[in-house]
């Protein structure tokens, strides 16, 4: 079992999207960060600031989705299948190290960019009120750097598995990984932000969650109550969730696990 990991470990650290994809991502959530607090700065309406802010997540997930979908279809893209049978006979073995290390590896994405968002958002709002926090508009008052950092981490991991899953019962079509990418970041938080909506029974299972994982010793500095609450109704109708709520990651996870299960079986049997 140790030579499976090692031998993921190892493939997984010499793919390019490896070092490219998360760097990528913490850029565009910085820069998102320092958008969302100029626009704090510069007036912006409520809602506005809210999306910017959250939007700094959205880098997370894709790139989750991506690293995922490359841990699976990057074998069936370049024909490695059979190397990585020859050196870890076991097929189960082998995809078992592939999804543990693939969903260790979209935690740590999800925390770097949830980092470079919220450092991002400080340092700007620091700049544009010349460090005095009282002249910074009621409830917009950055968060300590560390809040949201949990809740990005388990996104992405569920994302990761996603893309997995993707990758492998698909063999790496890129319209389907870019699919994938959209329903991860937009079509789950929309039909989560639904499902609470219609199933008060179900919001109120989530709200005592979130109220216990609050109140763990230690894990309330890296939980953001912003992050872990519902946005407001659209005049569309639709209720979406943050992307990185438990609501959201919750449906993703079931998502991904049902896809993960399928997406090994074809492998094995392929």
């Amino acid at each position: 079992m140790i030579g499976a990991f090692r031998y993921e470990l190892r493939r997984l650290v010499s793919l390019r999207a490896t070092r490219r994809v998360p760097t990528g991502a913490a850029v565009l959530a910085a820069v998102l960060g320092v958008t969302a607090a100029l626009a704090v700065s510069a007036g912006a309406s409520e809602p506005v600031v809210a999306v910017l802010r959250l939007a700094g997540t959205l880098p997370a997930l894709a790139a989750a989705v991506l690293l995922g979908a490359t841990a699976s279809g990057h074998e069936e893209r370049y024909a490695m299948r059979f190397v990585t049978l020859a050196v870890v006979p076991r097929r189960g073995r082998s995809a078992l190290a592939k999804g543990t290390l693939t969903a260790l590896l979209c935690a740590l994405t999800g925390a770097l960019v949830a980092l470079c968002a919220a450092a991002g958002y400080t340092v700007a709002l620091a700049w544009a009120y010349a460090g005095d926090r009282t002249l910074i508009p009621g409830g917009d008052a950055a968060d300590p750097v560390l809040q949201g950092v949990a809740p990005a981490a388990a996104a992405a991991s569920a994302a990761g598995l996603f893309g997995l899953a993707v990758g492998w019962l698909t063999e790496w079509y890129r319209t389907s990984v870019a699919l994938a990418v959209v329903v991860a970041a937009l079509a789950v938080p929309l039909i989560a932000g639904r499902l609470l909506t219609s199933l008060p029974g179900v919001a109120k299972i989530l709200a005592d969650a979130e109220k216990s994982l609050r109140d763990l010793p230690g894990l309330a500095t890296f939980l953001n109550p912003r992050v872990l609450t519902t946005w407001p109704p659209l005049k569309s109708g639709l209720h979406p969730a943050p992307p990185t709520s438990l609501a959201a990651t919750a449906l993703l996870a079931t998502m991904a696990l049902l896809g993960v299960v399928a997406g090994a079986v074809k492998w094995q049997r392929g």
